[in-house]
């Protein structure tokens, strides 16, 4: 790691690329449009503004935000990265994950949802208390927390990794847990597009169960 500098007050450093872990990404999706962006203009233009991680521990430090552009640089063999360190609990750093994101409407519900939920489940916060955090209303927290907890697992993970949009993983909220795996694998088989799974969705809730199989082996007709 470098010596740190100064620019505009503010203290940077040039960190390792294969000191920083990627703990925190399970609370951001990965959007491959935008994945795709970024590479492209880190390989044209390199690294334009710094990433955010958190202080030293154990020899390396956490992504807390930056995660596209940290992915981008691995891609191109980069050893480096521009980084300003944040100090922190982890209550704090994931907080700072929505702060930092807000201004530039760069973090959708979904994202907000898996962190508001983690803030509530892992760190042990109220719903009033994640409020204050944040500085949202007791209501926008619970309807964060009521968002992701309807998902199951499995279209959380398709979530994460991208195979599914943010949208479609909305609409799949509407049905039961239970019944969202086989939504999802027909949604993947047949590469349904947003509206027609939200079509795919209404015909699972409006038609008896008796019929829900022949819908979901042929939701186009």
């Amino acid at each position: 790691m470098s010596r740190p500098t100064e620019e505009n007050s503010a203290v940077y450093i040039d960190v390792a690329i294969a000191k920083i872990g990627e703990s925190y990404a399970r609370y951001r999706l990965i959007r491959p449009h935008s994945e795709s962006s970024m590479f492209k203009s880190v390989r044209r233009f390199g690294q334009l503004t710094p990433v955010v991680v958190d202080a030293e521990k154990g020899g390396g430090h956490e992504m807390i935000d930056g995660f596209k552009r940290l992915r981008a640089l691995r891609q191109l063999n980069r050893e480096t990265i521009r980084a300003k360190v944040m100090e922190g609990r982890p209550r704090t750093l994931k907080a700072a994950m929505i702060q930092l994101n807000r201004e530039v409407h760069s973090m959708g519900s979904m994202e907000e949802a898996l962190l508001v939920q983690s803030l509530y489940r892992e760190e042990g916060l109220d719903q009033v208390e994640i409020s204050a955090l944040l500085g949202r209303d007791k209501s926008w927290a619970s309807r964060r927390i009521s968002l992701i907890e309807k998902l199951s697992e499995e279209v959380l993970e398709h979530l994460r990794l991208g195979l599914i949009s943010p949208t479609q993983g909305r609409e799949l909220t509407r049905l039961p847990r239970g019944n969202q795996k086989d939504a999802l694998d027909t949604v993947l088989k047949h590469r349904l597009s947003t509206r027609e799974t939200r079509r795919l969705v209404s015909m699972l809730i409006d038609n008896p169960r008796c019929s829900h199989e022949k819908v979901l082996w042929l939701p186009l007709e």
